[in-house]
């Protein structure tokens, strides 16, 4: 039975890194979008907002890492928990 514990935990793991992967990628996309609209605009207050948002997003990756942390520890701590 606990074989089939450990191999959950790896699989949520990988659900896990492909969730992140795709945050990664959207984010990724956003960026080159906002970065093609503010080459593109004329607007003073458009360039304002742009940098405002690409300023907001900025924060989200250093967010990532501590979630991939919290992730990693409750699936440590998960596997300790379950081979007792």
């Amino acid at each position: 039975m606990k074989a089939l514990t450990r191999k959950g935990n790896v699989s949520g793991l990988q659900s896990f890194i492909m969730s992140i992967v795709g945050v990664a990628i959207v984010l990724a996309i956003g960026f080159v979008v906002l970065a093609e609209l503010k080459t593109s605009s004329t607007s003073a207050q458009a360039n304002t907002s742009i940098d405002t948002i690409v300023t907001k997003l900025g924060t989200v990756p250093s967010w990532i890492g501590i979630i991939i942390v919290v992730v990693l520890a409750s699936l440590v701590l998960g596997y300790f928990y379950t081979s007792r």
